[in-house]
């Protein structure tokens, strides 16, 4: 059936029944939890945003619609403390009579967000709220005892009351935050934090219990162990742009506990985590489906594993879907002199003001299909090649050890790892945008009519594209399949001949940071790699930017050579330049330490993505879900020092504890329906692909920024403060990685680029799950 008209029987059941059943209709009483010993937490909902999902769908659109619960939460009488009463037959504090809280605090969020139809300069929209109610106890609750909630009569809630019973290992508490997949077997910190936002309340303070017992609980036996005890870890503070964790936060950590098991953390007096799995595997799901995400971001994928949501449509497969697609070919270019002159936005977004550019004759690419898409667009430009080269970064830094063939996307099972079938769709994308021997720029998104315009032929495009095959080309030598290094290694050489023969070689001009010269710096340290020809090697001797131990290697907006160091620390080809070997080694060891891995113990987030400084990765400090730390890696991966790379593993799993529920949120921040990680607390509603699709939720893999910033006025999409407005208390007030709105149709809030919020967490992912495997086990130490 589908779900908007059940719902809408649902409703009007409750509607047209009985007498009773209509007064009853009020806000929900969700879920009653522990804080600690000192607070109880209930959360209300007056309603929710649902979606259809009977794949009616096939543009990846779907309808959206409100439920509500009848009668709202009356916050005013919510926060009278006389209006509460708790009574406990076990605890002779509370006893049969009951006694009120101290104190009622509150906060207050829109939990869905439901498009109406486009208006004129905005939307019509309708939301839901969701309110947590905090009570802050007279007397503290006691271990094992049970206490009943009588829910005040005058706040229109549909339930009279609730009980919890206060037990340390079974009351989940969001104020443990911990890696909801879990921790390896072995070395490495298994990082714990404590700490909490009460709305109008301000910040939980734990002073008091600084040197209260950790616990693990085993799961499946009931058994539990101390392992630690509760300490200081920092005073909240601005991390870059913002205060990630909102107040100060206390370390739970767990440190040196390695069997392999299901545990929930429990700490003395607050209560538990969810449950989490310590095992040396714990990094393959993730890794899968960040792999899984790159797939669904496929643009003409016309098959998919069967069982699983269907790739995005319409295809855009010229002459094929729609039937009226064409790509026709440009002199256009970033580098073109009157490529300011178009209308205001993104170039690409502006397909129109293409077609005066089309080249003489009319010629369409026919071939012109593939690649990744950028965000919900359809665009596809050379800044997108940087997700080629983290994928093969893991590959290549795990030492083929991630060469899983059975990840769920299309090519599984076809004796080539899939993460490398996921670089080769973007790689082969690239080469069929060739057209009159040369290298294009890209594709734009398509107009009304379903055409798209190709960017005319640049010199750094086949630099660009010399490195996408030589990379991958090296991958394939590292997994022994020599018919496919051939084919790239092949197509990587005639791209860098083609670009070398140029008179225009655009040594100086970029693309997303990276210059021409960084591309051909590049693509000769992997065809070194690949042919031992000492000509590429002497190139990359020559167009290095790294001439000392301190050097920088990758400044934003100005220069990138991090894969071309990753590929001659690599080699195994003579080294020629021992200088320029050991320097390499030294400056990415240095740059990791200061601007990445070093950043962890001056930030209460214990965080290791790059500082704000001349090299900042990205936009990481306003894209705050994005987890780039490919010097760290790299790092950890050519140093003998045993110190140093303790600090670098340390801080890697960190980061990826953060990703992966170790935030103010509690949430997996990737979506994870349909996954091997579906279940787990997660993103649901965000700006992407898949909507009613048939298919339970969005695509699976994808992280949407969380940016709080206005892009502009005039549409919600563009700006979320109309939307934080409704929060209370002020949203200023919020930890800064908890502001997030449950929506689909914030753009700049919850939409998302595979370059700038997932390709960092693949190789992140990737390279931390390589390290377990059992060949590489002896990397770790």
């Amino acid at each position: 059936m589908n779900v908007k008209r059940f719902f809408t029987l649902l409703i009007m059941v409750f509607v047209l029944g009985a007498g009773i059943q209509e007064t009853a209709r009020a806000t929900d009483l969700a879920d009653v939890r522990v804080v600690d010993k000192d607070y109880l937490m209930l959360h209300f909902k007056d309603g929710d945003v649902l979606f259809d999902e009977d794949g009616g769908s096939t543009d990846g659109s779907g309808g959206s619609y409100t439920v509500t619960y009848g009668a709202a939460l009356d916050t005013k009488n919510a926060a009278v403390t006389g209006n509460w009463v708790i009574t406990s037959a076990d605890d002779p504090a509370y006893g049969t009579s009951g006694a009120s809280p101290v104190a009622v605090y509150r906060k207050t969020k829109v939990n869905g967000m439901d498009e109406d139809e486009w208006g004129s300069g905005d939307w019509n929209w309708q939301y839901t709220y969701e309110h947590f109610i905090y009570l802050s106890l007279p007397s503290s609750m006691r271990q094992g005892d049970t206490y009943m909630i009588e829910v005040p009569g005058n706040i229109n809630c549909d339930t009279a009351s609730r009980s919890i019973t206060f037990d340390i290992f079974r009351c989940p508490s969001e104020a443990v935050h911990v890696n909801l997949v879990g921790y390896i077997t072995g070395p490495g910190v298994k990082s714990a934090d404590l700490y909490h936002f009460i709305g109008d309340g301000g910040y939980r303070d734990y002073t008091d219990f600084i040197g209260n017992d950790v616990y693990i609980y085993n799961v499946g036996t009931g058994e539990s162990r101390t392992v630690g005890s509760v300490s200081f870890w920092m005073q909240g503070k601005k991390e870059t742009h913002w205060n990630m964790t909102g107040g100060d936060v206390w370390a739970i950590d767990v440190t040196g506990f390695n069997e392999p098991g299901t545990y929930r953390l429990a700490v003395e007096g607050v209560g538990c985590s969810e449950d989490f799995q310590i095992d040396n595997g714990v990094y393959h799901d993730p890794f899968k489906v960040s792999v899984q995400g790159y797939f669904y971001m496929r643009i003409g994928q016309e098959d998919y594993p069967s069982g699983k949501p269907k790739p995005r449509t319409p295809l855009y497969i010229p002459n094929v879907s729609p039937p009226d697609c064409k790509v026709y070919v440009t002199s256009m270019h970033p580098y073109h002199p009157e490529w300011d002159s178009f209308s205001s936005g993104d170039q690409w977004d502006k397909p129109n003001d293409w077609a005066s550019y089309t080249l003489s004759g009319n010629p369409a690419n026919p071939d012109a299909t593939g690649g990744h898409s950028d965000a919900f667009d359809w665009d596809r430009h050379l800044m997108h090649v940087a997700n080629i080269y983290d994928l093969c970064l893991a590959y290549i830094l795990s030492e083929g050890a991630i060469g899983d063939d059975d990840l769920n996307i299309a090519e599984s099972g076809n004796g080539v790892p899939d993460i490398l079938d996921e670089a080769r769709n973007e790689v082969d994308f690239w080469l069929h945008l060739r057209y009159n021997g040369g290298y294009s720029h890209g594709l734009t998104n398509p107009n009304d009519d379903n055409i798209l315009y190709q960017a005319g032929n640049t010199a750094v495009a086949a630099w660009a594209n010399a490195l996408n095959s030589a990379i991958l080309a090296y991958c394939f030598r590292i997994a022994g399949l020599d018919s496919l290094r051939n084919i790239y290694e092949d197509a990587a050489i005639e791209a860098f001949t083609y670009a070398g023969g140029l008179s225009d070689q655009m040594l100086d001009e970029e693309s997303a940071g990276i210059r021409g010269r960084d591309f051909k710096m590049m693509a000769a340290a992997y065809l070194y790699n690949l042919t031992g020809d000492t000509a590429y090697e002497d190139i990359v001797n020559d167009l290095s930017v790294v001439t000392g131990p301190s050097s920088v290697i990758w400044k934003q907006d100005s220069y990138n050579q991090i894969w071309g160091v990753a590929a001659y620390l690599k080699t195994q080809q003579p080294v020629h330049y021992p200088d320029l070997w050991n320097n390499m080694k030294s400056a990415v060891i240095a740059r990791a330490k200061s601007v990445e891995a070093g950043m962890v113990d001056s930030r209460p987030s214990r965080r290791g993505y790059a500082d704000e400084d001349a090299e900042k990765s990205g936009n990481q400090a306003w894209w705050q879900t994005n987890q780039d730390m490919p010097r760290t890696a790299i790092a950890h991966a050519v140093t003998d020092n045993q110190a140093e790379k303790e600090i670098f593993l340390d801080a890697l799993i960190m980061e990826a504890d953060w990703g992966l529920g170790r935030n103010p949120l509690n949430l997996i921040q990737m979506t994870t329906a349909t996954t091997p990680l579906d279940g787990k607390r997660s993103f649901v509603s965000i700006y992407t692909s898949g909507r009613d699709d048939g298919s339970p939720g969005l695509h699976p893999g994808h992280t949407p920024y969380l940016n709080t910033e206005s892009w502009g006025s005039g549409m919600m999409g563009n700006d979320p403060g109309p939307v934080f407005d409704l929060f209370y208390p002020d949203i200023e007030n919020w930890p800064h990685s908890s502001k997030w709105i449950d929506t689909r149709y914030i753009w700049c809030h919850t939409e998302f680029t595979p370059r700038q919020t997932m390709r960092g967490k693949t190789l992140l992912y990737g390279y931390l799950y390589g390290l377990t495997a059992d060949r590489l086990t002896a990397a770790f130490t």
